[in-house]
């Protein structure tokens, strides 16, 4: 088993003060454009005649469009479709090569949100910061590209091309392309009520590491270390950075699923079927109304041990066995 040790900026003859998420302004739904305002932005390509679902040997072949997170597009080829999806963010951890890691995995993820297990193909994209030094560029976006090359070759897939671009703020993502056929993927408008919702990770990875920058902010960190020790602190930034890193592949973060099948998926993730570290909860129900969500009054909190010490990494410099 292999457990990441903090990152060491000098040991890649770096600065001590260096971090890699100073190297962007927001962070986490603060990047996003509010729906909304995306929903009236995008209002010209939803006006596509070649929207409609198209058939193939008198069944409907299902196309999915503008407004989500993966599209789904019949192919000429008959009975087969395109699912592919893009995503990128900024830099949320220090460590360069987990946050390539965690820049790959969050692509794959829009996939397996749809029930794809299997990705044929992937492309990186890549900004380096004109901020950054010569030498910080060139020991740091390495690192990154390898950790976004290994968690793509984990999910059994490889990086074939991409864009790099110099840029203000250092950005991640890529594109992740796959062609199957009808069975092998899930449309996300099948809940009906009475379905459960099933929760894959631990929530609270934005707080854990917006806590962990602070601890080099005496003005901030002072405000909380009187609640949470630095040990806490640094133990939930692994924990977080650990669950980030690790793919969605056994059916993304949030599933809905009927409730009898709930139960048994939950017993059977945690199996060693899918490898150490994989949790599962049951934590809401569909109910009927507007497809918005809401959070009970009193919501249970299930706090949840520590797995970093079964998680697996590839090893790297920086890293123990």
């Amino acid at each position: 088993m292999s457990t990441r040790e903090s990152f060491n900026p000098e040991s890649y003859e770096l600065d001590k003060s260096f971090r890699l998420t100073r190297f962007t302004e927001l962070k986490g739904t603060g990047c996003k454009v509010p729906q909304d305002v995306l929903q009236k932005l995008l209002e010209s390509l939803q006006e596509n005649h070649f929207q409609e679902d198209e058939q193939f040997l008198g069944a409907v072949m299902p196309r999915l469009g503008i407004g989500m997170d993966t599209c789904v597009i019949p192919l000429r080829h008959g009975g087969l479709s395109l699912v592919q999806t893009t995503d990128y963010i900024y830099p949320i951890v220090d460590d360069p090569y987990m946050m390539g890691r965690i820049a790959c995995a969050n692509v794959l993820s829009d996939l397996y949100a749809m029930g794809v297990t299997e990705c044929d193909n992937m492309l990186m994209l890549l900004g380096v910061s004109n901020k950054m030094t010569d030498r910080e560029r060139d020991k740091v976006m390495p690192l990154i590209i390898q950790g976004f090359k290994d968690a793509a070759e984990e999910a059994g897939t490889s990086v074939t091309g991409g864009q790099t671009v110099l840029n203000p703020w250092i950005v991640l993502g890529g594109v992740a392309t796959t062609v199957c056929q009808p069975n092998e993927f899930i449309m996300p408008d099948n809940a009906v009520p009475g379905d459960v919702l099933v929760l894959t990770k631990p929530l609270g990875t934005q707080v854990a590491v917006a806590v962990h920058q602070w601890l080099d902010i005496p003005e901030k960190w002072n405000k909380i270390k009187l609640v949470v020790t630095q040990e806490d602190v640094e133990l939930a930034y692994q924990e977080a950075m650990m669950n980030m890193a690790r793919l969605n592949r056994t059916g993304g973060l949030l599933i809905c699923l009927p409730r009898e099948q709930a139960a048994r998926f939950c017993a059977e993730i945690k199996s060693p079927k899918y490898g150490e570290g994989h949790q599962a909860w049951i934590i809401g129900i569909v109910e009927k109304g507007n497809r918005t969500a809401r959070i009970i009054d009193k919501p249970r909190i299930i706090e949840v041990a520590p797995q970093v010490a079964t998680q697996n990494v590839n090893p790297t410099p920086g890293a123990t066995s």
